[in-house]
């Protein structure tokens, strides 16, 4: 009955209802961070992703003081180059940037002198991270700086955090701050580890996952992805509500 009912007035399969349209963690711009090291391997990557079912990308790069000094001024001039890329190649895809920002003391000063702080979408979505082993003190801080600012934070994959396997009250209480959560793909496959596939499994069974993405950073990564969306885990994970397609 309920085959005929989709019938009659038209209900998308499954598949077409739930699939992610928009990638919104990844480090596809080239030679800028630990991430794709050419034009032509972005290029090849942002092909299998349409071919993927994706229909747009917000690449994200490391902003990191230590390490990854971008600015909004250099990240914006590797998307052109990017975008030109693709024009070249008469492959007309969606590719906007953002950052990944690290929450350390810079990233702080950043938001007390209300520098500019690349977000996307309507709700002016950040993606921040910290470092795997230790929580910075200043955390919280960081969380309402953003929050006052009028960003959305969002918390790139805490299923990677070391410190929070034994302190899940830590996430519990950044959650009821307003967060959102991203979890890697690659996490439903152990990728990472064991442990990082066990978390990202308690956040699904949880309802607590607001976007999933790739965090893809290489060709090695994409094939990867393409494997974790073989997994049990991630079909339970397109049935929920995520917020990815909100983003087109």
């Amino acid at each position: 009955m309920t085959s005929i009912l989709n019938a009659i007035f038209g209900a998308k399969k499954p598949s077409e209802q739930n699939i992610l349209h928009v990638d919104m963690h990844s480090h596809l711009l080239a030679a800028i961070d630990d991430g794709v090291g050419s034009l032509e391997e972005s290029f090849e990557i942002i092909r299998k992703f349409r071919e993927l079912g994706y229909k747009k990308i917000i690449t994200t790069p490391h902003i990191m003081s230590d390490f990854y000094r971008n600015t909004p001024e250099i990240i914006q001039k590797k998307l052109k180059d990017l975008q030109d890329f693709l024009d070249s190649k008469a492959f007309y895809f969606p590719v906007e940037a953002a950052a990944e920002y690290y929450v350390d003391e810079a990233f702080l000063e950043m938001l007390r002198n209300k520098q500019p702080i690349l977000s996307f979408g309507k709700e002016k979505y950040i993606l921040f991270e910290t470092g795997f082993m230790n929580p910075p003190p200043f955390i919280e801080e960081a969380i309402f700086l953003m929050q006052t600012e009028g960003y959305k934070p969002i918390f790139a994959h805490p299923e990677r955090y070391i410190y929070l396997y034994d302190n899940f009250s830590m996430l519990e209480r950044m959650i009821e701050m307003g967060i959102c959560l991203q979890i890697n793909l690659l996490s439903l496959t152990g990728y990472y580890s064991r442990e990082a596939k066990k978390m990202a499994e308690k956040l699904i069974d949880a309802n607590l996952v607001d976007f999933a993405a790739s965090d893809c950073h290489s060709l090695k990564h994409f094939e990867a992805l393409k494997e974790s969306t073989k997994t049990s885990y991630y079909k339970k994970l397109i049935q929920k509500d995520l917020l990815n397609n909100t983003l087109m």
